[in-house]
């Protein structure tokens, strides 16, 4: 019986430190939720930059963690894009210069 009662406590225990570690990631995950998945990729897409090392053509990772299989894939397809358009500006900026 004492068996029984000392595994219901640390199954008990063991479901609280799994809540707290649930609520501890809570503003985190809001954080990435609004800022790096919402409004900083939002930024980015307002116009394509023409240098091609800007920090907004890099891949956020912190975006990528909340997303599901087929935003991610949107994601990817557009950060290629905007990429690709960026190197197109770059060269001709470049050849301008020339």
């Amino acid at each position: 019986m004492e068996d029984v009662m000392g595994n219901v406590i640390i199954r008990r225990r063991s479901f609280w430190e799994i809540m707290w570690q649930d609520l501890k990631e809570l503003p985190g995950k809001a954080k990435r939720l609004i800022w790096n998945r919402g409004i900083k990729l939002q930024w980015y897409r307002l116009w394509v930059r023409e240098d091609e090392a800007h920090q907004s053509l890099d891949m956020d990772i912190l975006a990528l963690l909340d997303m599901n299989p087929q935003q991610r894939e949107a994601y990817m397809w557009d950060l290629v894009r905007r990429r690709q358009i960026s190197h197109e500006r770059d060269i001709e900026r470049r050849a301008a210069r020339a």
